[in-house]
């Protein structure tokens, strides 16, 4: 009304063009905006590509470009990934801006004769498909990974602090041999206090039972409301002794025995649950801290010089948490073990016994996520009572996290930012970027023991993969990326391996209508389609990146795809190692 009334105050006609009954003339519309510029590919050879053949191109050898002759009588598709391929970390991550442009060029050459088509290969051995049913996880949620991100940050510091260790002739400081302790041993651990773990707690504690290799204590002063039986405690210590430890030895190697009792210490206390009383952001469900296997400088004060694992209880619900029951504590408490002690081994064989540095974190937690993965593989589903199988117990937080990352994989790093444990959603890209590494390059390439033991002594994070795999760290990246949109794709028949999994078909997973629930948008990956025109601006992550599909009719022209940091037209930034990953769909 104010504009209308406003109008009439100065005698112009609303709705006449341009013009007013005394003559005055309004400016004319701003001109639209330019159209966006062709991308500029004329230089580059079209790129001859048979049905299920795929290649990498650092896009500095080419302008940034990608050239696809036009298409024959029965049309073509193909796939294209943009990404950052840098190993390096950090402290945000390494990342950059970049701008892709498609078009039609006036004159293309035509793809050749009839396409190849590739040969047929043998179908995955490892599990999935419609006969895994998702099960959710409890605590999953940004404050459990912030605090693990806090303890990962603190084992780097603490192992590359030389007054932590001991005189190398000497090895790291041990207690007299004790011998394991008896159920009924009572003991005073130290706890973290607080999320931070700036302050520790004095826990005493009551050994309920000793097994091969598991020493479960019990905190003396949880509440009695379903508490933990007897049975609970043989339940998950002869687990951890038949299963987790089993499993774990043989994929990573040992852990240390600094207390020399000869066991692991499980101490189950609600210091963990006070660790998140609000749980609306997920809760801490356990964990392991290096600061347990440190004997000298001034951590040790609160160290306990030997290897501990702490774990939540069960408990009532609170106004911000709701209860956990017995069967839920054990439920989840079991992939928690596994996980951690694959962390305790990796400090173990890294820091202890060979002096060097803790593991890079986004490595670290691939190979715990792992091992999450080997415990549903290997336990039996008699074991995982309460479960659909063990698949579901053990590997559903896997599952769940890596279609997260594929729903955004452009706000992702595969390699994490110094300051951080990783997203679910990176933690999802790091399990499911080692499991491809395993499908391709292990002898069994299921459980991948031959590799996996490698993995845990090598130089650390993209360099171990380069030398253990002898292929550059940036063609890995890009060609797992193709694999993560291109595997068990309907019709799709890939040349190479490379471009599949041979463990999962994680798209059948989520396309179950019995994971509909957990899953409700099916596969996450949806490119961006183009047969032409097409402009996308965004940021490039380290390891991590972005897909496109280019779609050709029936003698379709060519397309250009270019990609560089921005409209200007300036070239991608090299610290993001940047590369282009190309496959025929059709």
């Amino acid at each position: 009304m104010r504009r209308l009334r406003l109008a009439a105050e100065l005698g112009l006609v609303m709705g006449a063009a341009g013009c007013s009954s005394n003559g005055i003339v309004s400016p004319p519309p701003p001109p639209p905006p330019p159209p966006p510029a062709a991308a500029s590919c004329s230089s580059v050879a079209a790129l001859q590509l048979s049905v299920g053949e795929h290649q990498v191109i650092d896009p500095a050898s080419t302008g940034g470009c990608v050239r696809v002759p036009a298409a024959g009588a029965s049309g073509a598709e193909y796939v294209v990934v943009v990404t950052s391929t840098t190993g390096v970390r950090s402290q945000a991550g390494v990342s950059g801006s970049y701008y892709v442009r498609t078009s039609n060029p006036t004159s293309s050459i035509v793809a050749g004769g009839a396409p190849a088509a590739g040969p047929t290969l043998a179908p995955a051995t490892g599990i999935g498909g419609l006969g895994f049913p998702v099960a959710p996880r409890l605590g999953q949620g940004p404050a459990s990974t912030a605090f693990h991100d806090m303890l990962r940050r603190r084992e780097a510091a603490l192992a590359a602090d030389p007054t932590n260790r001991a005189a190398p002739s000497a090895g790291p400081a041990r207690a007299p041999a004790a011998g394991p302790p008896s159920v009924g041993d009572v003991r005073t651990f130290k706890a973290c206090k607080e999320i931070t773990c700036s302050q520790f707690d004095s826990v005493v504690a009551t050994a309920r039972f000793v097994g091969t290799k598991a020493a479960i204590y019990m905190d003396n002063t949880v509440p009695t409301a379903d508490t933990l039986q007897d049975a609970d405690y043989q339940n998950l210590g002869q687990a951890f002794d038949t299963y987790h430890y089993p499993i774990d030895l043989a994929a990573f190697g040992a852990e240390s025995d600094l207390d020399q009792n000869g066991r692991i210490v499980i101490l189950m206390t609600d210091a963990v649950n006070n660790l998140t009383p609000d749980c609306t952001n997920g809760r801490v469900l356990g964990y392991f801290f290096g600061l347990d296997l440190i004997t000298t400088g001034s951590q040790a004060a609160n160290s306990n010089k030997g290897e501990v694992f702490y774990t939540f209880v069960p408990s009532g619900s609170t106004a911000k948490c709701s209860a956990v029951s017995r069967s839920q504590a054990l439920g989840v408490i079991k992939p928690t073990l596994i996980h951690e002690l694959q962390h305790m081994i990796s400090w173990n064989q890294r820091v202890i016994v060979r002096g060097g540095q803790a593991e890079e974190t986004w490595l670290n937690e691939a190979m715990s996520h792992f091992a999450e993965e080997l415990g549903g593989r290997l336990i039996p589903n008699t074991e995982c009572v309460g479960f659909n199988s063990c698949r579901s117990q053990y590997i559903s937080g896997d599952i769940i996290n890596t279609h997260d990352y594929l729903a955004d994989t452009e706000s992702q790093f595969l390699v994490y930012p110094i300051s951080s444990n990783g997203t679910l959603e990176e933690r999802g890209a790091s399990w499911n970027f080692l499991r491809w590494t395993i499908d391709q390059f292990a002898t069994d390439t299921i459980i991948g023991s031959d590799l996996t033991k490698n993995l845990v002594t090598g130089p650390g994070g993209a360099a171990t993969f380069a030398s253990l795999t002898g292929v550059p760290f940036s063609q890995l990246v890009t060609e797992w990326l193709l694999a993560t949109y291109l595997d068990d794709k309907a019709g799709f028949v890939p040349i190479s391996d490379r471009l599949r999994f041979k463990s999962w078909g994680l798209r059948a997973i989520y396309e179950n209508p019995l994971n509909a629930q957990i899953f409700p948008d099916g596969f996450p990956l949806k490119p961006d389609s183009t047969s032409g025109t097409y402009t996308h601006s965004g940021t490039l992550r380290g390891g991590s990146g972005r897909h496109f599909r280019l779609i050709q009719a029936a003698n379709g022209p060519g397309i250009d795809f270019q990609v560089l940091k921005d409209s200007a037209g300036n070239g991608l930034d090299p610290v993001l190692v940047p590369r282009i990953g190309i496959a025929r769909v059709r």
